[in-house]
């Protein structure tokens, strides 16, 4: 009976806990879900302006690729990196993101030439 009781009372323990730190994070997350919208709203807005770009390359022929220009960006992100976010972790958020701009600018050069 005495084990029963002892894990009906860590159970209950453990929920009292778990509410506790939600409510202790509710205001950060909802902070972060927040961040988060501007982030996806301001990664739309590159996408179009990669889109616009596509169409004057396809318009010159030149290729969805540009190494330079990327490693340009690359470049001048990372050195924005404040802490607690080191350049190297930006640097590579954006070669990600980056990485597939250019994938959907390639797209959509390759359906435009058609």
């Amino acid at each position: 009976m005495r084990p029963l009781l002892f894990c009906l009372v860590a159970l209950g323990l453990l929920a009292q806990d778990q509410t506790e730190l939600a409510r202790a994070l509710s205001s950060s997350r909802q902070r972060i879900d927040h961040i988060d919208d501007q982030i996806v709203k301001l990664l739309n807005e590159r996408a179009t302006v990669v889109r616009e770009v596509g169409i004057v390359k396809t318009r010159f022929h030149a290729p969805a690729s540009a190494p330079g220009r990327e490693e340009q960006v690359l470049q001048r992100v990372s050195e924005q990196a404040r802490a607690p976010l080191a350049s190297e972790a930006v640097r590579k958020i954006y070669q990600t993101m980056l990485a597939e701009m250019s994938a959907m600018e390639d797209r959509e050069m390759q359906s435009h030439g058609k």
